[in-house]
């Protein structure tokens, strides 16, 4: 049974004037586009559902979001009691409210018809709990469901995307797949003529996406419904298999960069994007995929895409964070030793900075397919203070292992930025 107040948001919503969503493609241009009550929308988004109010004052008019539970009512930092949907409508925000499909891979079963009748009656509930509500822009069917089996996946996802449509008409269809190589965007093309819009999640192999797509056939619409900076699986790695992240400014001008190459350039079939992540989250490090740092502040990655998003930065910009020097990079160290580093950082505003350093284990939780992942433990007694602010002195931890240096950047008026950098103790 669904609590009060989900009942209450789904009255509230069939009150409120539903809108009429199409993906066409024009007469005389070819163009694809979104009419949203026939007028163009074209979608300037991010993945997440926090910093609302921060994402559409900087020009954003879409979020994503990947299962039901994001739907229902919670407490929001003012203390009113709300769903995202009524929130992102007072805001004058749209949302691609995604419905979370069973991975195969996962152990779903779709031989079990029990499981599968299950399902079909989670997307009823979800469908008609939020088909009329004003914010509603499309329906994500299913986030990477493919698997080893991928055909027998599209044929699934294109029947629950029917049902989508059965119950509502008036908003179109999406599902989300991990790039499109080997041949995600061909097999989507033949087996899913029920879904509207195919959706890509990209980050380094974004700029080739446009191409491969019209190379596996496909030349219909489509979303970029993931991107962000170079994703953990395709980035440069130490000797001990520890991934090397970017800092936050060089992930600033890679999400411009990546924005550019397969949305603004291709505006003939692409429809916008959603970047990832308006928020913060632990996966691999607790800032790789963050657009915020975990106590709050924007990055620069924020500031980046409201330049694009609404042609000028924000008034007060996030700090510039280029890289830690130290020779304790990719360096395996004995316990004990002692090691200098310092940030290059600059703050656009010149605003005074501030430092956090921190040591930590290399995380021993690593998981795929943005599953949680446990944060690891801090070291402390490692810092000492260095020769400047922007210095510090590295005790190297007793413990052998993996560990990382990270340096948090702060600018007190909201902004952050941060860098990390691997090393191993023997």
């Amino acid at each position: 049974m669904r609590p009060l107040l989900y009942v209450l948001a789904t009255l509230l919503a069939n009150c409120a004037h539903a809108q009429t969503v199409r993906v066409v493609q024009s007469d005389d241009s070819g163009y694809w586009q979104l009419l949203v009550d026939d007028e163009p929308y074209f979608i300037k988004g991010a993945g997440g559902d926090t910093q609302l109010e921060l994402l559409q004052s900087l020009g954003g008019n879409t979020i994503r979001t990947w299962g039901a539970d994001q739907l229902e009512p919670r407490t929001w930092p003012d203390g009113r009691t709300m769903s995202v949907m009524d929130l992102a409508h007072e805001l004058g925000l749209k949302v691609c409210a995604g419905f979370w499909v069973e991975h195969p891979s996962h152990g779903f079963d779709y031989d079990d018809p029990e499981q599968v009748e299950e399902q079909l009656e989670d997307i009823r509930e979800f469908v008609n709990a939020w088909k009329d509500h004003p914010a509603l822009l499309m329906w994500g069917v299913g986030n990477e469901v493919a698997g080893p089996d991928s055909e027998r996946v599209f044929r699934e996802l294109d029947s629950l995307a029917q049902e989508f449509k059965r119950l509502d008409p008036n908003h179109p269809t999406y599902t989300a797949t991990a790039g499109v190589w080997p041949n995600q965007a061909a097999l989507f093309n033949q087996f899913c003529p029920n879904i509207d819009v195919l959706g890509v999640n990209a980050y380094a192999g974004l700029p080739a996406v446009p191409q491969e797509l019209v190379r596996q056939g496909y030349t219909g619409p489509y979303i970029v419904t993931e991107y962000g900076p170079i994703g953990h699986w395709e980035c440069a790695m130490t000797p001990w298999n520890a991934e090397v992240e970017q800092p936050s400014e060089d992930k600033a001008r890679t999400y411009a960069s990546f924005h550019h190459s397969a949305i603004t350039n291709q505006p003939d079939r692409c429809l916008g994007g959603h970047i990832f992540l308006w928020g913060d989250k632990q996966e691999r490090t607790d800032t790789w995929y963050s657009m915020f740092l975990p106590t709050g502040e924007k990055t620069c990655t924020v500031d980046e895409m409201a330049k694009i998003w609404s042609g000028s930065y924000p008034d007060n910009r996030a700090p510039l964070v280029s890289r830690i020097e130290s020779d304790l990079f990719f360096r395996t160290a004995a316990p004990g030793d002692t090691y200098e580093a310092a940030v290059i950082a600059h703050d656009p505003d010149n605003d005074r900075l501030e430092f956090e350093w921190v040591v930590r284990n290399e995380s021993s939780d690593k998981r795929f397919g943005g599953a949680f992942e446990q944060a690891p433990e801090d070291v402390p007694g490692c810092i000492s203070p260095g020769d400047s602010d922007t210095s510090i002195k590295i005790t190297i931890p007793d413990s052998p292992g993996a560990y990382r240096l990270f340096v948090y950047v702060r600018d007190g008026q909201g902004g952050g930025g941060s860098a990390n950098i691997p090393f191993r103790v023997e």
